[in-house]
């Protein structure tokens, strides 16, 4: 049985929470990327990390044919053209990302009507918001409008964050609105543990079926009903 190394690229806590969680892939070799010449074999690369170690490993997948899973958003990857295959995920909550294309197939049909959006993360996050700008995309809502919550206070006593989660969470509220009509929807993610669940499964996903050489979304692997 052949064994495929998977290199996981940063040293945040997303990165750190998928090295330390229990895969129990039995074909798959979870590994820290240490530099483009650990192996020639294709392999798998899930990047997680600033981008400073993004070129090496954009060179290690071009040269060996390797998957590169991109975890981090408003990177190059996202509008880049490659010879092997690229999944850009703002997200890896299966539960979420199946909610996003929904909203991804049948957002269009809310156009007309007054749409707001607010998302939450943990004080640290400096990254753009890429799940709500991807929830933006969907209902035709320009990204200044994405009510964007960092402060804890707010989180805590307006959102209902358990405090326990307040360094490591996910929050996404929409309202849609037709006078006196509304609905809303709100997602929620505490902790990181439906994110490395989430990158398992889309491992298995890889190892499972030929991926064509080019950018892909997560959103393209649901629809393919791979997760």
């Amino acid at each position: 049985m052949n064994t495929k190394k998977a290199f996981v690229v940063g040293s945040g806590k997303l990165a750190n929470a998928i090295l330390k969680s229990d895969f129990s892939i039995p074909t798959v070799e979870l590994l820290p990327w240490q530099s483009s010449g650990t192996t020639t074999s294709p392999s798998i690369v899930i990047h997680a990390g600033s981008g400073r170690e993004l070129k090496d490993c954009l060179e290690f997948c071009a040269r060996t044919g390797s998957v590169l899973i991109e975890l981090s958003t408003g990177l190059e990857t996202e509008k880049l053209e490659t010879t092997f295959p690229l999944i850009i995920c703002p997200n890896t909550s299966i539960l979420l990302l199946k909610t996003l294309f929904m909203l991804q197939q049948f957002g269009h049909n809310f156009r007309d009507y007054e749409i707001s959006i607010m998302e939450s993360h943990q004080s640290s996050k400096t990254t753009e918001p890429g799940t709500a700008y991807h929830i933006a995309n969907s209902l035709h809502v320009p990204h200044e409008r994405v009510i964007s919550i960092r402060d804890a206070k707010t989180q805590a006593y307006k959102i209902n964050i358990p405090v326990a989660h307040l360094e490591k969470h996910a929050y996404h509220q929409i309202v849609i609105k037709d006078q006196n009509d509304e609905i809303k929807i709100e997602t929620k993610v505490l902790g990181h543990d439906s994110y490395s669940s989430g990158v398992k499964k889309i491992i298995e996903a890889c190892i499972k079926n030929k991926l064509a050489n080019k950018r892909h979304t997560v959103l393209d692997l649901v629809y393919m009903g791979l997760l």
